[in-house]
């Protein structure tokens, strides 16, 4: 593919994607993938800015401080929507403290337990937890993120005990999956865990989304198991405040030709997310769709801001 160069764009010859979790976690990875075909196509270097920790506040907050030239974006998942109702140190509206550049993909989460857990599906799941009274470990990226929060909703709606605990990364969540500190956690797939799926170690009972996914035809919807149960994903990339129109809309432009490139479908595929691309418009209403709905999740549990 031909490189061209943005005339919108700032000065300078680097544009830095920001993700605010640890390497080798699904979003560090499709980010990655999108920066190599950017690299190209902008004619300039494209960096992956790993800043983990905090719920994914360290990073935001950073983009929310950055020029707003169009040389720094933000990976963010639906939890971006999320943190403001549920997070007392995120101090930033959703809507309108963020540009939106383009959402790239739906990536749903799964409920997955270790193979020490007498379970192979969502009923003999629900009926072992049941029966433990003292609760479940379960395992999450932060409190209240998505995967947090849809563990609690699976609590709420089936009235199972499960006790949550924070890890800082993907990687560490894997670990503490194997040992055996944790029995289980809703989350999106990674790299770190997929090989222990293949060989049968972590167990993938459910689907959040509230139809199966393309990418895991086989795995059945939870909402079968626990009606109107159901916690979409999406993944997009946002920019610091004031950033252009015109600026946002020729980064869409080049991200939507990333997403059509073999390599780039490829990496999504693997790490189970479904490329869905929308312009800065469409995303943004996307983004309010997702407020009104963590709203509701949030009556619905009951949840105080930490």
């Amino acid at each position: 593919m031909s490189a061209w160069a943005s005339p919108v764009l700032g000065q300078g010859n680097v544009t830095r994607i920001v993700v605010p979790y640890a390497a080798g976690g699904q979003s560090d990875v499709i980010a990655r993938a999108l920066a190599d075909s950017l690299q190209n196509t902008l004619n300039r270097t494209v960096l992956v800015d790993n800043r983990p920790g905090a719920s994914g506040l360290i990073a935001t907050k950073l983009v929310q401080s950055a020029p707003s030239d169009g040389n720094t974006m933000v990976l963010q998942t639906a939890t971006f929507a999320a943190s403001p109702l549920l997070l007392k140190a995120a101090n930033y509206n959703a809507e309108t403290d963020f540009e939106p550049v383009a959402m790239i993909g739906l990536g749903p989460s799964f409920l997955m337990i270790t193979d020490s857990v007498p379970a192979r599906t969502i009923p003999e799941f629900i009926a072992y937890a049941r029966s433990v009274p003292d609760g479940i470990e379960c395992a999450n990226s932060g409190i209240n993120t998505g995967g947090h929060i849809s563990a609690m909703m699976l609590e709420k709606m089936t009235g199972i005990k499960l006790i949550h605990v924070p890890y800082k990364g993907s990687a560490e969540v894997t670990r503490a999956l194997l040992s055996g500190d944790v029995k289980m956690q809703v989350s999106v797939t990674t790299d770190s865990l997929n090989p222990y799926i293949k060989s049968g170690k972590i167990r993938v009972l459910g689907v959040t989304s509230r139809e199966r996914t393309a990418l895991a035809p086989d795995v059945p919807v939870i909402g079968q198991f626990v009606p109107g149960y159901a916690a979409d994903g999406w993944f997009g990339i946002l920019a610091p405040p004031k950033t252009p129109l015109a600026a946002r809309e020729a980064l869409s432009v080049a991200i939507k030709r990333a997403l059509e490139e073999p390599a780039v479908k490829e990496r999504f595929i693997a790490s189970v997310v479904e490329i869905d691309h929308q312009g800065p418009a469409e995303f943004a209403r996307t983004i309010r769709r997702s407020i009104e709905h963590f709203k509701k999740i949030s009556a619905d549990l009951g949840l105080i801001p930490q």
